[in-house]
């Protein structure tokens, strides 16, 4: 008999609040390490891009929901799409709240 596999809500959620931000502070240390972290984000927000930043940053969530699946760590995928709906409605709170 096999034991089924499930994985850990708590490392999926971590997991995919944290890839997104790891994403933002390598663009960030790629394309702007010259500057100061702040002029970084008045320029996101100066062209109205801060959201859409966010956004993309997200996108490494699917390949670790993915992995998660296929491994069927399925709890820990769950906490992977929880942490990318988490992120989803901060995006829609910048970009309504702040006009970002």
């Amino acid at each position: 008999m096999t034991k089924k596999k499930s994985g850990s809500l708590k490392l999926g959620l971590l997991l995919g609040l944290l890839f997104p931000l790891v994403v933002m502070v390598v663009f960030y240390l790629v394309k702007f390490s010259g500057y100061p972290i702040e002029y970084f984000r008045e320029q996101l927000m100066s062209m109205k891009l801060f959201s859409k930043f966010i956004s993309i940053c997200v996108y490494p969530n699917l390949l670790l929901f993915f992995i998660f699946i296929w491994r069927n760590r399925l709890l820990s995928a769950r906490g992977v799409l929880g942490a990318t709906i988490l992120l989803a409605i901060a995006v829609f709170i910048v970009k309504f709240a702040w006009g970002g």
